[in-house]
């Protein structure tokens, strides 16, 4: 008589598919189309859909672990390079960042698109590649988790050593760079941060080029390089934040949260000024184009040779 044994197999979860996503392989667009083209139909399914879908709220908590990992190590990353007393500070802050954010990158990738940063989310929000309700759990879970790495990061130290390191970086000190002068250096340089992050890391033509591969790792290089230009301009100004929900932690951390609106505001009007960008040159004009054709027929190919 045989007995017949039941084998469990272990079958992976599926992984977060969405066009914002860093993983070029991901990228299938779930979302469901509006029913008609009315405004109605077309706001109450951009703003409503996507809320009872569990996996979203799945990959949101992983955003929230991700982001609480990052802004913690990036604090400490920063805390230890201030007690060597190194004069190469930008060095040591350009090679971190690129294995940083790349190993983030790649490590959450599959279940939630490796964001773990609110600027990015925003970004592809307002250039419709990430969901409204993705991209709202998407912003409040980094902010969470950065808040929850600063409790962390004044657990650690304390709040005298937290103070003397300055609670892992994002200051000012008004008296060298004003406000306004911090605020433009933010805008810029996330400008050309979110411009580089696109180009290597979302735009679908670059996997042909890079590979599926690559590209996070270009992305942390993108970063490091950003970050490197601007590492140690003036005293008691360390440089571009980059990453809202960093700097948030940081703030947390150190229990002062003033010109906290510098390292929020900037990376959100380069991400407006982007969209403009990607809006006036979008990498899926091609595509539509196609389609455009083909809904058409031949005699549309031939208007446009007449013309």
């Amino acid at each position: 008589m045989s007995v017949q044994m039941e084998k469990h197999v272990r079958v992976p979860t599926a992984a977060a598919q969405f066009p914002g996503s860093f993983a070029p392989d991901l990228r299938e667009d779930h979302r469901k189309p509006p029913e008609n083209k009315s405004w109605r139909c077309v706001l109450t399914t951009y703003f409503g859909g996507g809320w009872s879908d569990i996996n979203i709220w799945k990959s949101a908590f992983i955003e929230f672990v991700g982001s609480a990992c990052l802004c913690y190590i990036s604090g400490m990353i920063h805390i230890t390079i201030g007690t060597f007393q190194t004069p190469q500070v930008a060095a040591y802050v350009g090679v971190t960042n690129i294995l940083l954010i790349s190993i983030f990158i790649y490590s959450m990738a599959p279940a939630s698109g490796g964001h773990v940063n609110p600027f990015i989310t925003f970004c592809t929000i307002t250039t419709g590649l990430t969901g409204f309700s993705r991209g709202v759990l998407y912003l409040i879970a980094q902010t969470a988790g950065a808040g929850l790495a600063g409790g962390l990061i004044r657990g650690s130290f304390g709040k005298d050593l937290t103070k003397l390191y300055q609670g892992g970086g994002c200051l000012l000190d008004p008296n060298i760079i004003d406000d306004g002068q911090a605020y433009l250096i933010e805008s810029v340089l996330c400008f050309c941060l979110i411009f580089l992050c696109f180009g290597v890391g979302l735009d679908p033509r670059s996997q042909q080029v890079f590979g599926p591969k690559f590209g996070p790792f270009l992305v942390g290089c993108a970063v490091a390089l950003t970050s490197f230009s601007s590492v140690g301009l003036a005293p008691g100004y360390p440089g571009a934040g980059l990453n809202p929900a960093r700097c948030f932690a940081f703030a947390v951390a150190r229990g002062d949260f003033t010109h906290q609106w510098i390292w929020w505001v900037g990376p959100f009007t380069a991400a407006m000024a982007l969209t403009v960008v990607y809006y006036i040159a979008p990498p899926y004009h091609r595509q539509i184009r196609l389609e455009r054709e083909i809904s058409h027929g031949p005699q549309s190919r031939d208007s446009e040779h007449k013309l």
